[in-house]
């Protein structure tokens, strides 16, 4: 009996050993195919190249985030199929590999069609990415929060990291880059890949990863499919309209904001109801998000990316922590989607309220805090719908295209004034016409949050039947 007692406690010291390294691979898997997807609407180009070659690299950065939401999914179908957990381990280690050798390849990229090859494969490779470290984790309570963890951390906070620029006065590239944040930092490529042969290595036959209920694959599936298209085809839309009227700019927003909404509607109720709060929640919470994305994304902002990097992700962590503590009843995603709609609701009454400094940090602050809390609540209990709800933020063209947009030219008299995220400020303070399209981005993003919030507390599960997150 003592020697089967000593075995049955240096087995569960193993697990223990098992599940930080599990827990530490999904988070730097999650952080590394989130940089690689966070790819923003910025005008200082990162390349040097004519205005064709330009204008065909922009129109890939966006092509091949949303193919990367699709194979996310794909990806998670055919590892539940193999069933295995190292098997998971080993595409995501191979993941690795191939981003780490398209980083070295930018540096002798001959031309703009050469990084635009690199661009999609970097993007499908951190979808492939995604979906594997899903399917290795999603489950296992721990792994699957310190995941959700890495792919919203690095979906607020990845743009803060910025190329480096030269001296000149148009600001121009210093170097060339397959995005405009640049290339992932090679010490969070070695990190996932080490992380994951280790994951390989400690893999055990008897625990396989999570059986796929068809239905939900294919729900999940046709939903991306859906939400893919559907952001490239009406950011593009929004986009071309760049230079039109105001009034004909928000109306197609505002119709392109409805099917999106409309889409998502359908989709969280064509999946278990807990999964479909997941996706509602992902799509709240990046609405919520993108006033204060424009924020850090812009060049003025003087706030230190250190203090943005320590706060994003300390309340992302605190939301995520309160979400498994609190009661039952208190553990409904809308709690932490409305903290989330402070953000939306502060820019609809004064945009330019903390856009810098201390101010914007709290502003970070409360939207991180929110996040993780509603994310955490609502996180499903399917590994498709978990891979699509947290790759979907990234591929949100069109509360992008909403939020950016409406304020980049302002119609005068007839005569077109560009507003560049600099110029758009006078030096009073924003200008007219670009304080009232920030008053109404912040409107519509917070429509998105209250309706999603409405939807999914309409839809909520009886307290008895709420799965504890312990």
């Amino acid at each position: 009996m003592g020697a089967v007692h000593s075995s049955l406690l240096e087995y569960r010291e193993w697990m223990d050993f098992r599940e930080p390294l599990s827990a530490a691979a999904a988070l730097a898997s999650g952080a590394l195919a989130g940089f690689v997807l966070t790819n923003p609407r910025n005008r200082a180009w990162a390349i040097y190249a004519s205005d064709r070659e330009i204008d065909r690299w922009l129109s890939s950065q966006p092509t091949g985030v949303v193919v990367a939401l699709v194979l996310a999914v794909i990806a998670v179908a055919g590892l539940q199929r193999s069933g295995s957990r190292r098997a998971s381990w080993i595409v995501a280690a191979a993941c690795a590999l191939v981003l780490i050798a398209t980083r070295s390849a930018v540096a002798g990229a001959s031309g703009v069609d050469t990084l635009i090859a690199l661009h999609f494969a970097k993007t499908a490779t951190a979808g492939i990415l995604l979906g594997a470290a899903v399917a290795a984790v999603w489950g296992r309570w721990g792994p699957q929060l310190t995941l959700t963890l890495g792919v919203a951390g690095a979906f607020v906070l990845a743009s803060v990291a910025r190329l480096p620029r030269g001296d000149t006065e148009y600001l121009e590239p210093a170097s060339r880059s397959t995005s405009a944040i640049g290339e992932p930092p090679m010490w969070l490529l070695i990190g996932t890949l080490v992380l994951a042969l280790v994951c390989t290595a400690l893999a055990q036959k008897q625990f396989r990863v999570q059986r796929p209920e068809r239905r939900t694959l294919q729900t999940a599936l046709a939903a991306a499919l859906a939400l893919a298209l559907l952001n490239r085809l009406l950011g593009a839309w929004i986009d071309d309209h760049e230079f039109g009227e105001p009034l004909t700019v928000w109306l197609i927003i505002g119709f392109c904001l409805v099917v999106v909404l409309v889409c998502t509607e359908v989709s969280a109720r064509l999946l278990p109801r807990t999964d479909g709060h997941f996706l509602l929640a992902a799509t709240a919470v990046t609405a919520a998000a993108m006033p204060v994305l424009d924020d850090l994304r812009t060049p003025r902002v003087t706030t230190p990316a250190s203090a943005v990097l320590i706060v994003g992700v300390t309340a992302l962590a605190l939301g995520i922590a309160v979400a498994v503590r609190v009661p039952p009843t208190l553990r409904q995603p809308y709690w932490g989607l409305g903290l989330a709609a402070l953000v939306p609701l502060s820019t609809a009454i004064q945009p330019d309220f903390g856009s810098d400094g201390v101010l914007l940090l709290a502003r970070l602050l409360v939207l991180c805090t929110g996040m993780g809390f509603a994310l955490a609540a609502a996180l499903p209990a399917s590994a498709p719908v978990a891979v699509l709800g947290l790759a979907l933020p990234f591929a949100s063209l069109v509360f992008v295209a909403a939020t950016t947009i409406p304020g980049s030219r302002v119609v005068y008299a007839g005569a077109y004034e560009p507003l560049s995220a600099v110029a758009a400020f006078t030096p009073d303070g924003p200008s007219p016409a670009s304080a009232a399209s920030d008053h109404l981005a912040g409107i519509a993003m917070l429509a998105v949050v209250a309706y999603c919030a409405y939807s999914i507390r309409s839809r909520r599960l009886p307290l008895e039947t709420t799965a504890p997150l312990t």
